[in-house]
């Protein structure tokens, strides 16, 4: 069984306010998904998002995929 975990946080600092988003990753066999979580001061916002049959061979090939969480964000 493929497995894999994908964890990336990065923090801004606006007008002394931060924001930490994380972008995560997952496979485990045939399925997968990625999530965008955004944490500030205010609150928390999560989106999830199954990944795309193309999406999870690019990964799996090691490839980049450009916006792969653009999608994720916008609802955000």
């Amino acid at each position: 069984m493929y497995r894999y975990n994908s964890v990336q946080t990065h923090t801004h600092f606006i007008n002394g306010k931060s924001q930490t988003k994380t972008n995560r990753v997952s496979i485990k066999g045939k399925t997968g998904y990625k999530m965008v979580t955004v944490r500030n001061k205010k609150g928390t916002k999560k989106k999830k998002k199954k990944l795309t049959r193309k999406e999870m061979n690019c990964i799996k090939k090691c490839e980049f995929v450009p916006g792969l969480f653009s999608d994720c964000e916008k609802c955000l």
